[in-house]
């Protein structure tokens, strides 16, 4: 039997983040530097279709992994949460990614820095002939849902209500670089790093609403700024942190907003235990804080009194999209649940985790490998 969703672990005190986005221009990705395979990196890329195990395939090799000491990164879908779309074992350096649809991926320097790996062939496929009716509708539909979902989030991301004029005062952005530059100066002072940048999605828009994964950033960091976002001010100070790590060659990593990409919600600076992370109403951190920076505090009162009334209506307007988009991808999820429940019957799943033993096996193997030369050195 397939071990679903309710089988899966807490991801409290695991690395987890999301490499793709439900946004408003659809589905974004940053599944392209998830790892680097011409710098040592080996990555497997998983294909197959739904229902045929590729989440618990993951999973498997993680837990086989984790249980010999390994860290691991969990890519979590942003479809729904509760499946795993990749896993990245740091000290292996070997990943696993789901490589369908919408995050297409292909193999990169392959045999030498990557393979396929084909879980469709545990599918009975001349059973599943018989649902080809049923299966053809089901996706039909289900895509219908997600195109739904993208017009709502297109229409939610150019509500903006922090950009209604006057809002803010002319002097205020650059208030807010003096004091990033501040937080900068105290924290980077004797700071170093090879500076390497990585993008994740700290959040996502997905069939369970909007999902924070805060515990990754208590995992990963002592260390917190968290910063009020209310106004849309927050981009400004981590835009300004971000301009000085560069400057000091720190490793970070980039989180960009899921419903406006192009728009930067956190930064996390591992090797420091440091983070810088935006904060709103539908957003909010819920581990330790070291500073809390009242960003929102600093602009004009008697501007903001004025404007009150227009940017919560502005609020209201742009949750109701989210909720409705939220509901067209809980559809979708449903859907998807009735393609995998036709799949399930017809699907292996004993030579499935017979392979996945072999996979987490041959790494254990690797751990132990070096594990001993660490030992020798």
């Amino acid at each position: 039997m397939k071990r679903k969703a309710e089988d899966m672990d807490s991801q409290h005190n695991k690395t987890c983040f999301f490499l793709g986005a439900n946004s408003g221009d659809g589905f974004c990705s940053l599944y392209d530097g998830f790892v680097d395979c011409a710098h040592g990196d080996f990555l497997w890329v998983i294909k197959g279709g739904p229902g045929c195990g590729k989440s618990s395939f993951m999973r498997h090799i993680a837990r086989t992994v984790e249980n010999a000491g390994c860290e691991v990164e969990y890519i979590l879908c942003s479809g729904d949460p509760d499946s795993l779309d990749g896993i990245y074992i740091p000290r292996l350096r070997t990943a696993y990614v789901d490589g369908t649809a919408p995050h297409v991926m292909e193999t990169r320097l392959p045999g030498a820095g990557s393979l396929y790996l084909d879980l469709g062939a545990f599918y009975d496929a001349d059973a599943l002939t018989a649902w080809l009716d049923e299966i053809g509708e089901l996706f039909g539909s289900y895509q219908a849902l997600y195109a739904r979902a993208y017009d709502l989030l297109a229409a939610s991301a150019r509500v903006r209500p922090d950009t209604l004029p006057g809002l803010w005062d002319n002097d205020l952005p650059q208030r807010i670089r003096r004091r990033a530059l501040a937080a900068a100066s105290r924290e980077f002072a004797h700071a170093h790093g090879s500076g390497k940048v990585s993008r994740r999605f700290l959040s996502g828009i997905t069939c369970r609403g909007g999902v924070f994964l805060w515990e990754t950033v208590s995992h990963l960091c002592e260390k917190v700024y968290l910063l009020d976002n209310e106004l849309g001010l927050a981009p400004i100070f981590l835009d300004t942190i971000r301009f000085a790590a560069d400057e000091k060659g720190l490793d970070y990593i980039l989180c960009p907003t899921p419903l406006q990409p192009d728009v930067t919600e956190a930064l996390l600076i591992p090797g420091l235990k440091l983070a810088f992370v935006a904060s709103s109403s539908g957003q909010t951190f819920k581990g330790p804080v070291y500073r809390h920076l009242r960003l929102d505090a600093m602009a004009d009162r008697e501007s903001f009194r004025k404007l009150r009334p227009e940017f919560r209506r502005q609020q209201h307007l742009r949750a109701e999209l989210l909720r409705a988009a939220t509901n067209a991808l809980a559809g979708a999820k449903s859907l998807h649940d009735a393609l995998e429940s036709i799949y399930n019957p017809h699907v292996d799943f004993s030579g499935l985790y017979k392979l996945a033993d072999e996979h987490g096996n041959y790494l254990l193997g690797q751990f132990n490998d070096s594990a001993a030369a660490s030992v020798c050195s």
